[in-house]
């Protein structure tokens, strides 16, 4: 276990000095944006969250066979949804690429997520976002996401 969390430690002081994308100025106020509503959506704080959302934001990942819109009815389910996950203990975002066009930001990141369980089990969860933001009236809102989980690999038995 020692083992375990001193590799994760690494990787997260390391992994940032890895792959050091230096950003423009354009470039670091929507990828700012993006780590506050990420930071909110980490301490399951929805409703600070939905500053963040575009009314007409398609949502899409690993938890969403289709993409969801912002309805009502889809907060409902989240919420109910987050109260079931283990706690979060830290995160951690590297970007890869961000694109403003415009009032058009699109990010591309790796979001590496600690959690532990009731029985105080940690695991690492690492997701690939693709985000697009549109800026109006001086904000950035998230107007689409399609986030995956990327796979470790498995071990080789030989």
């Amino acid at each position: 276990m020692r083992v375990a969390v001193l590799a994760l430690s690494v990787l997260f002081v390391a992994a940032p000095l890895a792959y050091s994308l230096e950003l423009t100025e354009e470039q670091k106020i929507p990828w700012n944006t993006l780590e506050e509503q990420v930071a909110l959506d980490m301490k399951k704080d929805l409703d600070g969250e939905m500053k963040y959302l575009h009314p007409k934001a398609c949502l899409w990942g690993d938890q969403s066979p289709v993409p969801d819109s912002v309805s009502a009815k889809s907060i409902s389910y989240y919420k109910k949804w987050l109260e079931g996950q283990d706690d979060i203990i830290a995160h951690n975002m590297i970007p890869v690429s961000v694109v403003v066009v415009d009032d058009v930001a699109i990010i591309n990141f790796y979001l590496h997520i600690l959690t532990k369980d009731d029985e105080g089990n940690q695991k690492e969860l690492i997701i690939r976002g693709h985000n697009t933001w549109k800026r109006e009236n001086d904000r950035w809102l998230l107007l689409a996401t399609y986030n995956t989980k990327v796979d470790a690999e498995e071990e080789d038995d030989d």
